[in-house]
């Protein structure tokens, strides 16, 4: 999954400490941020600009967690390709 266009960062990390398991942040570069990590949040939120955080994509260790973040995320067309 990736995030939306007009997400709000914040709203999103705040939901993402709510899932039940780890929400990993994967950049275009392969760093791959648990954004439930105060240290990788700062990351996050201090080094990506607006264009990268939608190229980035989102991984939850549990399935449940995505309908937590469903309303900061959108299908990652790549995977919809691959299937």
């Amino acid at each position: 999954m990736r995030l939306k266009e007009t997400v709000d960062l914040s709203a999103f990390l705040e939901a993402a400490e709510k899932c039940f398991g780890d929400v990993f942040f994967h950049t275009p570069e392969g760093d791959i941020l648990n954004v439930k990590s105060l240290l990788s949040r700062y990351v996050v939120v201090s080094v990506c600009k607006p264009g990268e955080l939608q190229r980035a994509r989102v991984v939850c260790t549990s399935d449940e967690d995505y309908s937590v973040l469903s309303d900061y995320l959108r299908p990652d067309p790549e995977e919809e390709n691959s299937k």
